[in-house]
């Protein structure tokens, strides 16, 4: 391995008193650290003082219109298709009346068969 995962690990080799240079990778180490610093960065000027293109400058950026709902998406698959493919195909039909919706057993007006 070439870096210390964690700083528990850092917390062992320190207190067993191991040398953690070649356990450490040099990216972590601190002369490395000031050398990237060494470099000075100048900051951006004031934003009154940008030079910005007339087309940007006049081009206005609106919100969406429509707003996302929050939390999880409902189960209920409002497609068309959908339904066509994966739902029921047929219903269940009485064999006394006929009718579509019940069978012979929830059937309330017929005659009771024992």
């Amino acid at each position: 391995m070439d870096e210390i995962p964690c700083s528990h690990a850092w917390a062992v080799l320190k207190k067993k008193h191991f040398d953690v240079g070649p356990y450490c990778y040099d990216m972590y180490k601190p002369s490395n650290l000031l050398d990237t610093y060494i470099i000075p960065i100048t900051p951006l000027p004031g934003q009154n003082e940008w030079n910005v293109p007339g087309y940007i400058k006049d081009d206005i950026v609106r919100h969406p219109k429509h707003k996302k709902l929050l939390g999880r998406p409902s189960k209920k698959y409002r497609d068309k298709a959908y339904n066509e493919l994966y739902g029921k195909k047929s219903k269940n039909s009485c064999s006394t009346c006929g009718f579509k919706g019940h069978n012979r057993r929830s059937y309330r007006n017929g005659p009771c068969i024992v």
